[in-house]
């Protein structure tokens, strides 16, 4: 044998030991308490009416488990060995063990848990017990009968045997069952005195101590504290009080001594049996009932500490009142809202702590009795912090009846704060994106309308410059001729108005001062406002330069301070323009159409005015093309204001209010870096306002095209005309000279009155011409004449092929001069085509000295 299978052979044998010794201790006690049952036997029959073993047995099986079973058979059989032959003492005795084991195999179906000892428990140990002992007694009555019994005595031997062994198990088991181990604490001290004095009432009523009517009376007063133990004490300790009661009366009345002592054999037995047995059974059910009331409240409370903390961790306000008012209930959500204490809360009106607001909108407060009808109603409206802030909710009221009958209302408010600011947000962008698709569509007609508008120009225009020129000078219609001329020039600076609201306006940027902009404008426009209005100017000496046109945004403030004076008309008032840095952050910029297209860091240019101010409806068509209040003006001038400063890259903002006053701040990026004097750039296309027709924004050498400054209304309208530039000269008519021929020119566009134009420009400087309505045609016809054609005009829009896909097609055979044509800018040709100097542009309307200077620009 090795020396580490030495250890386990010594822990083999002392396990063997204890668990003989185990088998060995529940004989004895089997054995033992057995001789006490045997002193209440019936006759000669040797059968008890209280057979403590069975408890003993039934614990030591439940507890100590199967394996002890010997002990018992074992000391069964010692206790039957001395009544009854050898063979049926055999007999008996395996009945006495398998009785309690068919009651320890019961309890544990059923999970029997002598602890909790619920009402389940209390079932299963009663049917388990009901089982089982009629097992014991029949096997018992049965080999008794084989022993010599009369078959007469065979029913009461066995009713005895039953009895017996069921006052066993109810009295002996339960407190074997729910022992634990003792500990000395100040809880245990009130048991203990209670299981003390109940054994002293015990002696008294079942010994000689007192006289035989005390010891018959003294029989209640056990049975009453045993009561009150079942009522206030857990099985453990009501099982010792029967326990003590059962010895007492067992050991006196054995005696012949005590309350039952005086009484015959069987009586006295039958009335310790009763008392006991009640007394068992009174206990085992108090106690069962006292542990449901334990679990029910501590279930009842956890759930109540659950709902507690359910209602007060959750978002919504709870709340509960009368139908005075008078708040019973407030969770802590609430008093987290506003601040106080649920003690302080409760008892109080909910108006007090819910008051009206001074909005326009009813302000929330819980929906008084009165507006409760059917089975919940409900309110919205806001809720005012202690830090002043206010919350919205959603108010829901249901009438409910408390558990005594009182009337009550439960109100639950859901927090709508963020829903209404995301439907706010919501709401502003759908305003915003409704403002960019009608400024769009605006913005489309606008350019499409000049671009028109320029074809039938150029149409008068060149007509009108080839009548002048075919007339001698002196010639009366020279005259009307000119006037015609100058008005396709003030024309055409209307045009350049809708170009610059659409986005396909031209702008010369340079780097500017912008206060030395707003005095030299000012300085104009003092005497064009009206006598008694003033103006203030609040310019910030530290202003840093901005990049632009400063024709273009000379116009801007123009409008706007006309229109200001204008505004305050006749009364006495002044106007201010303030500038200032303004660093924006990419938060504040909003993506509408009137803010800037990024954040950075700006200019604010603020005019701000004492006038009538303008309502919502004027203020949301401000900046149409078109739209006046005024009677004279044509409403394009706060739509051309709009159209620069977003070519700049900027925003506008404008406040008013009715009788107010207006408030209209301009937001201008601040430059990076300095820019070569009148150095020529296309402006910044929003893309909001962008159209097929348009390009991305690039450095383009054709030449500058100004807006007329032509001060507009308040509300989009072009006020009367104010001190400004001169009109646009018309060109001098050139008188017809024969010329060399020149060679074979090409000029396609879909308008004949166009087309005719730029046919006699050419004749007239000495080409012979070829028209086409559409790009496919001038193809057909450069193709079927390349060799001779020296100079093409091409209309950039036509049907069929447009002028674009006209140049490639005729890049792709020739690299012969061509001038692209159009009502537009030279923003819409894409700068893939004029990329070389054989190509040009020519903006619509244009005179021959125009024409003949783009020819030159090319090298023809």
């Amino acid at each position: 044998m090795t020396r580490t299978s030495t250890p386990l052979v010594a822990e083999s044998r002392s396990t063997v030991g204890r668990y003989l010794a185990g088998v060995f201790g529940v004989a004895i006690a089997y054995y033992a308490t057995a001789k006490v049952g045997l002193l209440f036997t019936v006759g000669d029959a040797h059968v008890a009416f209280i057979w403590p073993p069975t408890g003993i047995a039934v614990a030591a099986l439940f507890r100590a488990g199967r394996k002890f079973l010997p002990g018992v058979f074992f000391g069964a059989l010692a206790c039957e060995f001395q009544v009854f032959p050898w063979w049926v003492a055999l007999g008996v005795s395996v009945g006495n063990a398998l009785g309690p084991l068919i009651t320890v195999e019961i309890l544990r179906r059923f999970r029997f848990n002598p602890i909790s000892a619920g009402r389940r428990d209390l079932y299963a140990f009663l049917f388990a017990g009901l089982v089982g002992m009629t097992a014991t007694a029949s096997n018992g009555a049965l080999w008794h009968a084989l022993g010599g019994l009369p078959p007469i005595e065979l029913v009461p031997a066995w009713l005895v045997w039953w009895l017996g062994d069921t006052a066993g198990l109810l009295i002996v088991a339960p407190p074997l069952l729910a022992a634990v181990r003792p500990r000395v604490h100040r809880g245990a001290v009130r048991p203990a005195l209670v299981l003390l004095l109940t054994a002293v009432l015990c002696a008294i009523a079942f010994t000689n101590v007192a006289s035989p009517p005390t010891r018959s009376l003294m029989v209640f007063p056990p049975f009453m504290l045993l009561i009150w133990v079942g009522m206030n004490e857990r099985l453990r300790v009501g099982a010792l009080h029967v326990l003590v009661l059962t010895a007492f009366a067992v050991a006196g009345t054995s005696e012949g001594v005590g309350a039952f002592g005086h009484l015959f054999p069987m009586t006295k037995m039958l009335f310790v049996w009763a008392l006991v047995v009640t007394a068992a059974l009174v206990t085992l059910a108090m106690t069962t009932t006292l542990a449901e009331r334990e679990r029910a409240e501590a279930a009842l409370t956890t759930a109540a500490r659950e709902y507690q903390n359910l209602v007060d961790s959750t978002p919504a306000a709870i709340v509960r009142y009368t139908p005075e008012g008078k708040l019973t209930f407030v969770n802590e959500t609430l008093c987290r809202l506003l601040g106080y204490p649920r003690e302080l809360l409760i008892g109080q009106s909910v108006m007090d702590f819910i008051p009206e607001m001074p909005r326009t909108e009813a302000v929330a407060d819980l929906p008084v009795p009165h507006q409760i009808s059917g089975p919940a109603s409900g309110a919205s409206g806001m809720i005012r912090k202690p830090d002043g802030s206010c919350l919205w909710y959603r108010w829901t009221a249901r009438h409910i009846t408390t558990g005594d009958g009182r009337s009550e209302f439960q109100a639950v408010g859901i927090d709508l704060t963020e829903r209404r600011q995301a439907e706010a947000e919501r709401t502003t962008f759908e305003r915003k994106m409704q403002d960019a698709q009608r400024l769009e569509a605006l913005g489309v007609l606008a350019g499409g309308v000049a671009h028109d508008f320029n074809n039938l120009l150029a149409g008068v225009l060149g007509h009108a410059e080839l009548a002048a020129s075919s007339l001698p000078e002196g010639h009366p219609a020279r005259e009307h001729l000119m006037t015609v001329q100058n008005g396709v020039a003030q024309a055409g600076g209307l045009t350049r108005q809708l170009l610059a609201y659409s986005g396909k306006g031209r702008f010369l940027l340079r780097t500017i001062d912008l206060n030395e902009l707003i005095s030299q404008t000012t300085d104009l426009l003092r005497v064009t406002l009206p006598k008694k209005v003033q103006l203030n100017l609040h310019l910030s000496p530290t202003l840093p330069l901005i990049t632009g046109d400063d024709g273009q945004l000379r116009q801007v403030l123009m409008n706007l301070l006309i229109n200001a004076g204008e505004a305050i008309g006749d009364r006495a008032g002044s106007v201010t323009v303030t500038t200032t840095t303004h660093d924006l952050a990419l938060e504040a910029v909003s993506g509408g159409v009137y803010s800037p297209s990024a954040p950075g860091q700006f200019i604010e240019l603020i005019v701000s005015d004492t006038g009538c101010g303008m309502d919502e409806a004027t203020k949301s068509r401000l900046f149409d093309p078109f739209f006046t209040t005024k009677f004279t003006g044509r409403g394009l001038g706060m739509s051309a204001v709009l159209g620069i400063i977003r070519g700049h890259g900027g925003g506008i903002h404008v406040d008013s209010r009715v009788g107010f006053g207006t408030r209209f701040t301009v937001l201008l990026p601040v430059t990076t870096e300095a820019l070569p004097e009148a150095a020529e750039t296309p402006a910044p296309l929003d893309s909001l306002l962008r159209t097929p027709l348009e390009s991305p924004p690039r450095q383009r050498r054709a030449q500058r095209t100004e807006m007329i400054p032509r001060p507009p209304q308040r509300s989009g309208q072009s006020p009367p005309p104010v001190p400004a530039p001169a009109p646009v000269p018309a060109p001098r008519p050139t008188p017809v000279a024969k010329t060399e021929k020149r060679g074979l020119a090409l000029v396609a566009d879909d308008e004949p009155i166009v087309r005719q134009v730029g046919e006699l420009m050419l004749k007239q400087m000495g080409y012979d011409v070829l028209t086409a309505s559409n790009g496919a045609e001038a193809v057909a016809l450069f193709v079927a004449h390349a060799d001779l054609v020296r100079v093409v005009l091409l209309d950039l829009m036509m049907p069929v092929m447009d002028g674009t896909e006209a140049l490639v097609a005729i890049r792709d055979r020739s690299t012969v001069p061509v001038i692209l044509c159009s009502g537009y800018t030279a923003e819409a040709v894409p700068e893939t085509l004029t990329n070389d100097s054989a190509t040009g542009f020519l903006q619509k309307p244009y005179a021959r000295g125009d024409l003949q200077a783009a020819l030159a620009t090319i090298g023809v």
